[in-house]
């Protein structure tokens, strides 16, 4: 199986302290990176991450970097002659169509989802949606001419899915598993899947840090993999340039260049395969040079802008030749291969905790349901025990450093909204003030979030307040609950 060579970020023109101030740019803007991997001409010049909670052979959902794996799976049909850019979609799912489908619907071809330039003025389907793909046709909004304005719609990701899985008669995982193993792509990568069983390869695709860098290699090289053309150079060539212009229906996107087959566009000729919470993919023909990202960075202002630009300002250092070994730097490079996850601000202890401990308080009516809270201190953490109308839960918030437990909710696993499981987290607790707690929890599981919660204690009182970025769990844990301190 295929596996990259390493070698010293000098002997591939790369400076080592460029990569040091690239690590040191991360964890200055205080990005929740998980792995970090850095490429040129096909080895790996540095790889970092953040052991214990991910290593190199951990599985990541990569979110929305799925759909550029879905764009590959279509270059894979047309080349094998299976389809074209110019299927009418409506076509393919004749089952689907209501009654009468605006014409506009019918128009829609391959290309025009590929593009994101689908007829639907949203996207179609919510979390409790049977049937995702059949949701494409009939979604109750206005529709327009497809192939022309660019939106962002997953929906239509799904659906070009569907297309390969409906052709192909089996998962689009295993249809492409020839392929991924000439790339030496793990054979156990997955796929979260739809409400109707289908793969959802919109956002649902876990693979490691490495297999992303084994396809972001194969894309690079337009479609081919040692000396052989796996996927039609012509349709690769079209994926990864400028097809549509994203501007106006995207205008949090500094500096929009535009959107290919399911990937964005870079400067100077590079392109990206971008994920929620900075799952990323930059690959710039032009340096031969990649970078692939995991991270949980949902909650954070900007990062994924941030990002962008330190890689720019990365490229600029590098050289088009060798450069002298550093063994000084090469050897401070190698002692940052470890990543660390920002602590919450604030101290490690306040003289609030020792009387706060043990005690009740019962909640105010509240839109969750919350009855009531109590926080036991221990050396190690503080133990939240509290009933929000499902008996009685405990999340733990570990003192001084990140630490494992388990979620107390059900949440969905395989299967959207099928709650079968307990994501593992780790949390981390801190005093920026003397009477706030603060407590920062990350879900580091199939699914990745965060979830901040802030309690404030005044005389006989609790305040909480708690925000969450996750894509469809800890949703009962936003917004204020006001406590009031009882005697058990």
């Amino acid at each position: 199986m295929f596996e990259f060579t390493s070698a010293t970020p000098e002997s591939l023109g790369i400076p080592s302290q460029a990569v040091i101030d690239l690590l040191d740019e991360m964890k200055e803007h205080r990005l929740v990176m998980h792995s970090v991997l850095l490429l040129r001409h096909g080895k790996i010049a540095a790889e970092a991450y953040s052991e214990p909670v991910y290593d190199r052979d951990r599985k990541h959902r990569m979110y929305s970097v799925s759909k550029s794996f879905t764009s590959v799976a279509i270059g894979m049909m047309i080349t094998e002659g299976k389809l074209s850019l110019d299927t009418k979609v409506a076509d393919i799912f004749p089952e689907y169509l209501p009654e009468n489908p605006n014409p506009y619907m019918m128009e829609a071809t391959v290309s025009d989802l590929l593009r994101m330039s689908v007829f639907n003025e949203t996207g179609s389907y919510d979390w409790d949606t049977e049937n995702f793909v059949k949701s494409f046709f009939n979604a109750p909004y206005a529709m327009h001419k497809p192939g022309l304005v660019f939106h962002y719609d997953t929906a239509g990701t799904t659906t070009l899915c569907g297309i390969v899985e409906k052709l192909a008669g089996k998962p689009i995982l295993e249809y492409m598993r020839p392929l991924l193993d000439e790339l030496g792509i793990s054979k156990d990568i997955w796929c979260v899947e739809t409400p109707e069983g289908g793969s959802w390869t919109g956002s649902g695709i876990l693979a490691t840090p490495r297999d992303l860098a084994k396809f972001a290699q194969f894309c690079l090289q337009q479609g081919e993999w040692n000396g052989k053309q796996l996927v039609s150079r012509e349709y690769m060539q079209a994926a990864t340039s400028w097809q549509i212009d994203t501007t106006v229906s995207d205008p949090g996107y500094p500096n929009p260049i535009g959107y290919g087959y399911q990937f964005w566009m870079l400067k100077e000729g590079g392109f990206s395969c971008n994920g929620m919470g900075s799952q990323f993919a930059f690959i710039m023909p032009k340096y031969d040079a990649i970078m692939i990202t995991t991270a949980d960075n949902q909650g954070i202002n900007n990062a994924d802008d941030a990002l962008r630009q330190m890689y720019y300002r990365f490229l600029k250092k590098i050289s088009d030749e060798p450069l002298p070994e550093n063994p000084e730097k090469q050897a401070e490079l190698e002692s940052r291969r470890v990543l660390s996850i920002p602590l919450p601000n604030g101290k490690a202890d306040s003289p609030m905790a020792e009387k706060i401990s043990g005690v009740k308080y019962e909640f105010e009516e509240n839109l969750f349901k919350w009855k009531w809270m109590r926080v036991d201190v221990s050396d190690k953490c503080y133990t939240l025990t509290y009933d929000k109308g499902q008996g009685e839960q405990v999340i733990k918030l570990f003192r001084g450093g990140y630490d494992f437990f388990e979620f107390p909710d059900k949440y969905a696993g395989k299967r959207i909204n099928v709650m079968e499981k307990n994501y593992r987290c780790i949390s981390a607790a801190a005093w920026p003030l003397e009477n706030t707690l603060l407590g920062l929890v990350y879900s580091v599981d199939d699914y990745v979030g965060t979830l901040k919660m802030q309690f404030s204690f005044e005389d006989d009182t609790l305040t909480v307040f708690m925000t969450k970025n996750a894509e469809n769990f800890f949703s009962d844990y936003r917004g204020y609950l006001a406590g009031h301190a009882v005697k058990e």
